[in-house]
């Protein structure tokens, strides 16, 4: 009918795994748990952390590893090394090979004698998905003990034969599948002897030895016949059904087919009724449990809430008091702080505007007074007005930050051309740009109309404009330019100076005396200007911030609301 591939009866059949007996490692962990001997022993008695370690190793044996993980660090109770198997058999299950064999090497566990087995089958599971050689290893180990497990020896034969067969060392696979059939009759267990026969049909068919095959094979199924186990006899029929084909009985393959259909839909079934059975099963163990914890609690619940609440009003109480303290404290820090500040900005006022007028007229005097034609004379005379017109600059600077900290200072805003501010802050600064040879233009400010307190404006601008020129060195260039951005107009201030340190530039904007930076003539800045603009700029419902330019030197950015006319 159709060609058959070797390894279709080799996949089935060796991955159909105990056929729902349970192997040596579920047994191992089922003895190992007390709520499972105490079922056994009808003792109706539960423990919770029993019944923990038994839902961890129920739901690795149903295959449910998150689960099982769960159950298992919710487990207080066990003793440690069984903690670390049946977890280092779930990361196995679930292929996290890393980690599996730090918990099956584990220091804990060798130390124990009884567990020597357990730990050499683990082992052995373990490589054999990864080491089959190492696997076998550890196969040979556990054989060269005087005392075995029955089940455990035959696991470890079989083990060896599937991996010699993989191997396709079918003479060594041979040797451990009639080690294996000796036993099996020797102990009357028709289950595994169904196994092995099975296991013998397919070695053979892998070498090409049909007809011996199906010998094996029809012996297989008439052991099975009589047993219970639908797993075995649905996959001893699907290999009859292939070999039978390879033979090409047609009618024979065709009856073995149909065997095979009925009982997968028989197992079907039977894994609804078992998945069920479980669910019920778990729903009651859970259900007692909750009823004893419900009783538990009860017991304790009016003593626990008594205390609680006991304790609850002590901390509000102690708390309430340290709170009201604290309220009172700064209550008080706070009046001082008030009047401190008003007298701070009282005093910086007062000295600020008591000093503008002997300063304003000496400076009108040096512009008045004409010297001689004497070089010394006339540098000395510069220098003495630059000096003036900083220190005047410098108070300005200070009665109108002293006015914005105090809340007097009046803003009063409208729309106003942005044009001719400019033109008359360049006006006010064209002498000490010609003296320091700095070319300064502006573009692409005509048409703006700026929204804002043009008075505070003109500070801003004078302020950047001041700084742009201290820190431009001769020759240099200053430009004021403008961008359109949505509902702003970005104001750039860019110079060629030296421009600003990155450690600087993150906190410009805070008043702090260790930042002062010295201009091109080695002059300190306090940097009040800058938090003035900032003040100023904010007042207006702008933003500003400062950058250094790549090219060098410093752009300062304006955002403020704004309009263009036609």
């Amino acid at each position: 009918m159709f060609s058959i591939k070797r390894y279709t009866v080799f996949f089935v059949f060796l991955h159909y795994g105990c056929f729902s007996q349970t192997g040596y490692i579920d047994d191992w962990f089922s003895n190992n748990c007390d709520y499972c001997v105490s079922l056994n022993a009808k003792q109706k008695k539960l423990d919770k952390d029993k019944i923990t370690w038994h839902k961890a190793h129920i739901a690795f044996e149903n295959k449910d590893y998150k689960k099982a993980n769960y159950y298992l660090l919710s487990d207080k109770h066990s003793f440690i090394e069984k903690k670390h198997i049946l977890q280092g058999h779930i990361f196995l299950r679930l292929g996290v090979y890393d980690k599996v064999k730090k918990y099956f090497n584990d220091s804990i566990l060798k130390k124990n004698e009884k567990y020597n087995l357990l730990i050499l089958k683990s082992l052995a599971d373990f490589y054999e998905k990864k080491n089959k050689d190492s696997a076998i290893v550890y196969y040979k180990k556990i054989l060269k003990y005087n005392t075995i497990p029955y089940k455990l020896e035959n696991e470890v034969h079989e083990s060896l034969a599937y991996i010699n067969l993989s191997k396709r060392q079918f003479g060594k696979a041979e040797i451990s599948y009639k080690i294996l059939l000796k036993k099996c009759k020797k102990n009357n267990d028709s289950l595994f002897l169904a196994r092995i026969f099975s296991s013998l049909g397919n070695l053979y068919f892998e070498q090409y030895q049909d007809k011996k095959a199906k010998k094996y094979f029809d012996t297989a199924y008439t052991v099975v016949k009589p047993l219970k186990n639908l797993r075995i006899k649905s996959n001893i029929s699907h290999n009859l059904y292939i070999v039978s084909e390879a033979l090409k009985e047609h009618k024979q393959a065709i009856k073995y087919l149909k065997e095979y259909n009925v009982f997968q839909d028989s197992i079907q079934k039977e894994n609804t009724i078992w998945q069920v059975a479980q669910q019920k099963e778990v729903f009651n163990i859970e259900k007692k449990q909750v009823e004893i914890d419900k009783r538990t609690a009860q017991r304790n619940v009016f003593i626990v809430l008594a205390i609680a609440t006991l304790l609850l009003l002590v901390v509000i109480y102690f708390f309430y008091k340290k709170l009201q303290q604290k309220h009172q404290q700064i209550g008080v820090l706070n009046e001082e702080l008030k009047e401190v500040n008003a007298l701070k900005n009282q005093i910086f006022s007062i000295v600020a505007h008591d000093l503008r007028s002997p300063v304003a007229l000496l400076k009108q005097k040096f512009q008045v007074y004409e010297p001689k034609e004497n070089k010394e004379t006339i540098t000395i005379n510069k220098d003495v007005v630059s000096v003036i017109d900083s220190l005047s600059f410098l108070l300005d600077n200070l009665l109108n930050w002293s006015l914005s900290q105090s809340n007097l200072l009046f803003v009063q805003k409208d729309w106003f051309p942005l044009l001719p501010v400019v033109k008359q802050i360049e006006h006010q600064y064209q002498s000490l740009l010609q003296e320091k040879k700095i070319e300064f233009t502006s573009k692409d400010l005509n048409s703006v109309l700026i929204f804002g307190d043009m008075e505070l404006f003109k500070i801003v601008l004078r302020n950047c404009l001041d700084n742009a020129i201290k820190f431009t060195p001769i020759g240099g260039t200053i430009m004021i330019s403008g961008v359109v951005e949505s509902e702003f107009f970005k104001l750039r201030i860019q110079d060629s100076g030296v421009g600003i340190p990155e450690t600087v530039l993150k906190t410009l904007f805070e008043l702090d005396a260790q930042k002062a930076q010295k201009d091109t003539e080695g002059r300190k800045s306090s940097g009040l200007g800058l938090h003035l603009v900032k003040s100023m700029i904010e007042l207006n419902d702008g933003m500003i911030s400062i950058e250094n330019n790549p090219q060098g030197g410093t752009i300062v950015n304006i955002s403020i609301l704004h309009k263009i006319i036609a």
